[in-house]
């Protein structure tokens, strides 16, 4: 790995005029610009990166907070393809992803703070939100640049992006009322993560909206993940009269369910209805396939790029400014015919 100095005594031109060069300065002739990418890349140039940030007033780096722990399923398929959108959104601005760990140790604000007060980031994207953040409320009284991946009752304006819980939820109870579905139950994750709540008051009021009564004990919370899953389908079976169909948020869940109706003889589809919000790859083996409602998680992760480059001060001199106010953006969900609905005689 070489400095810049020996960049430039290698080529036998100035310091200043490899600087411009490797920056893309406009007065700094073609072929010299290709001269010395082309000696960088074969010397291997190596900037120094701490020297540059100081003196640019910028990391190049957008910090993405990730809460973890045994019983958060944050990093899964759906969030390993939103962070390749995010990913190629960025690096068209030559901006890198750094991930930093949220541990349930620690209070809530801690990885937060630690990016942002230390100067690690130019911009972070904060996850799974919830209804009342203090995470939100704290970047905007230090005017920091950031996005919400999800939407929350905290904070005044921001660039937030978030998958349309509301058309899923309504399209999905739209879809099961028209084939003769009145019982439709709904599974969710426990947790205090704001899209839990939004899904939950739109499928009340879908119900509401449609002239079906609201029936608490076909709403079921449980932990993420298969056991969830299979224990809600076993209460919920239970019930007199039991659900005709069920809603389910979390794939994980609904393999669980999926597979305590195949231990009660019963097939998804033929017996009882079930249909997937915003669901995501690990259900796509399911038998019968799926009924969902499924969302363009990398077109997420792109979105959000776009949110924080628009976020971003532009120079050193914009440190500390308020970010610009960016239209909340919802994206789209996408019906998925699948074999796991089916019509019954009211």
């Amino acid at each position: 790995m070489i400095g810049i100095r020996d960049l430039a005594r290698h080529l036998d031109i100035s310091i200043g005029t490899v600087s411009r060069a490797l920056n893309d300065k406009a007065d700094v002739n073609p072929n010299t610009r290709a001269r010395v990418r082309e000696a960088a890349t074969k010397l291997g140039y190596s900037p120094n990166q701490s020297g540059r940030s100081l003196r640019r007033g910028k990391t190049d780096l957008v910090g993405v907070i990730v809460p973890v722990g045994p019983n958060n399923v944050l990093i899964n398929p759906v969030f390993l393809s939103v962070l390749d959108g995010l990913r190629r959104k960025l690096s068209e601005r030559r901006l890198d992803i750094a991930i930093f760990l949220q541990g349930q140790d620690e209070e809530i604000l801690g990885s937060l703070r630690r990016a942002t007060e230390r100067g690690l980031v130019d911009g972070v994207i904060i996850s799974d939100i919830q209804r009342v953040d203090p995470r939100i409320d704290y970047l905007l009284e230090r005017r920091r640049p950031f996005v919400a991946f999800g939407r929350s009752l905290s904070g005044g304006a921001h660039p937030w992006v978030d998958p349309d819980f509301e058309a899923a939820v309504d399209g999905a109870i739209g879809h099961l009322v028209d084939r003769g579905h009145e019982r439709i139950g709904l599974l969710l994750p426990e947790g205090e993560t704001n899209y839990l709540h939004l899904i939950a008051a739109t499928y009340r009021a879908a119900l509401i909206k449609r002239g079906l009564a609201v029936e608490p004990a076909y709403m079921q919370r449980r932990p993420a993940g298969e056991f969830g899953g299979y224990d809600a389908g076993e209460f919920m079976l239970a019930m007199k009269p039991p659900p005709s169909a069920i809603l389910v948020s979390e794939a994980l869940q609904t393999i669980g369910l999926y597979r305590k109706l195949d231990e009660a003889g019963l097939r998804p589809g033929r017996d009882i209805s079930v249909l997937g919000l915003l669901a995501e790859e690990r259900v796509l083996t399911l038998s019968p396939a799926l009924t969902s409602f499924a969302t363009d998680w990398m077109a997420v992760g792109t979105r959000l790029g776009e949110a924080l480059i628009a976020a971003l001060p532009v120079g050193a001199s914009a440190r500390g400014k308020a970010p610009p106010k960016m239209t909340q953006i919802i994206t789209p969900a996408i019906f998925v015919e699948g074999d796991s609905v089916h019509r019954v005689d009211r």
